[in-house]
C-alpha cells in the first residue's frame, strides 16, 4: 500500500491528512496557529497511530509550500523536510494556488480556464491561472490589483472560473467564487497523480513558497 503524509500549514489552522492508495484516508487539524510549532509532530504520530500506520509505512512526504504565514509555512515546510530526510521518503512540494484551482477542477470541470486570487497586503495580491488539465496561464505570482486584474481580464470571457478569498471578491467582483481553502480530501488525488509520476521535489533544495518580500516597518521615532 502507498501512504502519503500531507502537511498544511499555510493558514491559521495546522491541517495533517493521510492518503492510501490515492484515497483520502483521515485527517487531523490543529487551530493555535501559535502553537503549530510544538503540535505538528506529535500530531503526525496521532493520525499514525489513528490509521493504524507506522512513520516508516509512508511512502512519501507532501507539502504546502505556501503562500501564507511565514512562520507557518517554515514549521510546515521543516516538518515534512526532516520526515523525508529522516525516513529517506520522497518529497512532494504543492502551493496553494494550484491546489485550489485543481480542487476546483475535481468539483466543476466545466470551464477552460481556472484562475485563483488570494490577498496578499492591502492592494497586494497572489495570482496564478490554469487550463482544464493544470498546464500553467499565468504565474504565479504576486502584483498590484491594476496589474492582477489585467491578468484576469485576459481570460476567456466565456469559460473561466475564478476562485478568490474574501478580499479579492470585494476587490474583483461577484464572479469570484468564494473558495480559499485547501481540502485534503481533493488534495489527496492531486498528491497520488504527483506520486505515481514521480513528481519529487530535492529534499536539500525544497523552500517555502513565500511569493512576496518581507515587510519591514518603518521605524517610528520616539
Amino acid at each position: 500500500m502507498d501512504h502519503i503524509l500531507l502537511i498544511d500549514t499555510s493558514g491559521a489552522t495546522c491541517t495533517i491528512g493521510l492518503v492510501r492508495d490515492g484515497q483520502y484516508l483521515t485527517g487531523m487539524e490543529h487551530a493555535e496557529q501559535k502553537s503549530q510549532a510544538a503540535a505538528i509532530n506529535p500530531l503526525i504520530e496521532q493520525l499514525c497511530a489513528k490509521a493504524d500506520i507506522k512513520l516508516a509505512d509512508l511512502s512519501a512526504i507532501a507539502v504546502c509550500s505556501g503562500p501564507g504565514s511565514y512562520t507557518g509555512l517554515r514549521i510546515g515546510m521543516a516538518a515534512a523536510k526532516g520526515l523525508a530526510f529522516a525516513l529517506n521518503k520522497p518529497l512532494i512540494v504543492h502551493h496553494k494556488l494550484e491546489l485550489l484551482a485543481q480542487q476546483e477542477i475535481q468539483i466543476n470541470d466545466a470551464f477552460w480556464q481556472y484562475g485563483v486570487v488570494l490577498t496578499a497586503r492591502p492592494g497586494e495580491f497572489f495570482y496564478a491561472a490554469y487550463d482544464a488539465e493544470m498546464n500553467i496561464l499565468q504565474g504565479p505570482l504576486h502584483g498590484a490589483t491594476e496589474a492582477i486584474k489585467a491578468l484576469i481580464d485576459s481570460l476567456s470571457v466565456t469559460s473561466h472560473c475564478l476562485l478568490g478569498d474574501e478580499e479579492a471578491g470585494r476587490t474583483f467582483g461577484e464572479s469570484v467564487i468564494p473558495h480559499a481553502v485547501i481540502d485534503p480530501a481533493k488534495w489527496a488525488l492531486w498528491a497520488a497523480i504527483s506520486f505515481a509520476n514521480q513528481d519529487f521535489t530535492d529534499v536539500a533544495a525544497a523552500e517555502p513558497f513565500y511569493m512576496k518580500e518581507v515587510y519591514i516597518h518603518p521605524r517610528k521615532d520616539a
